[in-house]
């Protein structure tokens, strides 16, 4: 489901925002399927099935990606709330 064009894009507006880097990483492996490790394409990406409710509860459909300027958006959040729990 994830498309190769739509990460990219996701990958080079992240390069733009340091400060979100390592949110990013964390962010990645905590929504990735479990024992990633062991199934082909070998990397920690969430799975199809997760991604499609997510995107669905997000915006009622599941047959886009959100906007690479939203998921910018949740990381900021998401860092924001890992800065008020320290």
């Amino acid at each position: 489901m994830l498309k190769g064009k739509w990460l990219t894009k996701l990958f080079f507006a992240l390069l733009w925002k340091p400060s979100l880097w390592s949110t990013s990483i964390k962010q990645i492996f905590i929504l990735a399927k479990s024992r990633w490790l062991l199934i082909p394409p070998f990397l920690p990406f969430p799975s199809n099935d997760f991604l499609e409710f997510r995107i669905i509860t997000y915006q009622g459909e599941s047959g886009k990606l959100p906007q690479t300027d939203v998921v910018i958006k949740w990381l900021t959040w998401v860092a924001d709330l890992e800065k008020s729990k320290n």
